[in-house]
């Protein structure tokens, strides 16, 4: 089996987990999407997924296997504390595979929601996994503050695919930074495409909380985003190179052409 394993945690993440699904749809058997009813800084959510199930075709509700889970018991608070937050947040991705009866041979490509992996690069990624000790790290073209921002001068490299068999025995796993690095760029790292408002919210509950919380304000986010700065920190080399979508079709996932209309809030 061949699973696409994504964690998910708020509504503007619906359109990145259909970009990701319909991208992998011929590719993968299913769509492994797990929600908790903890933050990454252990607050209490209520579980939504369910709620943007019919934005899914049919089709595509029968690829998604759903996990909604309570994991108050496992995690700890950790709103000032971002190694305990980044504890918590391992858990989180590798909770999905003490809840499933995965077999060793099995093949998952682990992503965070906004990272897309594109359709093309599925079946010659899985053929390194043999000649790359099981385990391959995919490198992504990173984007900031709108689809459009190309961070030109950094490669995201974060998420793996790898068989199950690569992390046997090791729970909880991150099931990310790992293996071989690939030798290209395969897919979209669409970080902090956001509102304004999504970026407070998010702000106010990653993992990052204790790092970068004192950024959430609206000032300072509206002046990043119109002047393409990076106020997580100043001494970072950030070039942004603004792409035209329509031109720079290369960058993209070829299926986010059928759903920019879900997108204008966060493109130039």
């Amino acid at each position: 089996m061949i699973y696409l394993k994504t964690i998910f945690s708020a509504p503007n993440e619906i359109k990145y987990l259909k970009l990701n699904l319909r991208e992998a749809f011929n590719h993968i058997d299913k769509f492994v999407i797990c929600e908790f009813n903890r933050t990454h800084i252990g607050a209490e959510r209520e579980l939504i997924f369910e709620r943007y199930l019919k934005q899914f075709t049919d089709e595509e509700r029968d690829k998604i296997i759903y996990i909604g889970a309570d994991i108050s018991s496992q995690v700890a608070f950790a709103k000032t504390d971002s190694n305990l937050a980044h504890k918590n947040e391992q858990l989180m991705r590798g909770y999905f595979s003490s809840q499933m009866n995965l077999k060793g041979e099995d093949i998952v490509f682990s992503v965070d929601a906004d990272e897309i992996i594109y359709g093309q690069h599925y079946e010659k990624i899985m053929g390194k996994l043999g000649f790359f000790n099981r385990a391959v790290q995919l490198p992504l073209h990173q984007f900031f503050y709108r689809i459009n921002y190309l961070w030109e001068n950094n490669k995201f490299i974060a998420p793996t695919v790898c068989k199950v068999k690569y992390y046997k025995n090791k729970y909880p796993a991150q099931w990310r930074y790992a293996g071989k690095l690939y030798p290209e760029s395969v897919g979209c790292h669409f970080s902090w495409c956001l509102t304004i408002d999504e970026m407070i919210t998010k702000l106010g509950m990653y993992s990052h909380h204790s790092d970068y919380g004192h950024i959430a304000n609206r000032e300072i986010l509206e002046a990043a985003v119109t002047n393409k700065t990076y106020p997580f920190d100043p001494s970072v080399d950030f070039r942004i190179k603004v792409l035209d979508l329509y031109k720079d079709t290369q960058y993209y996932p070829k299926e986010i052409y059928n759903m920019l209309d879900e997108f204008r809030g966060v493109m130039e």
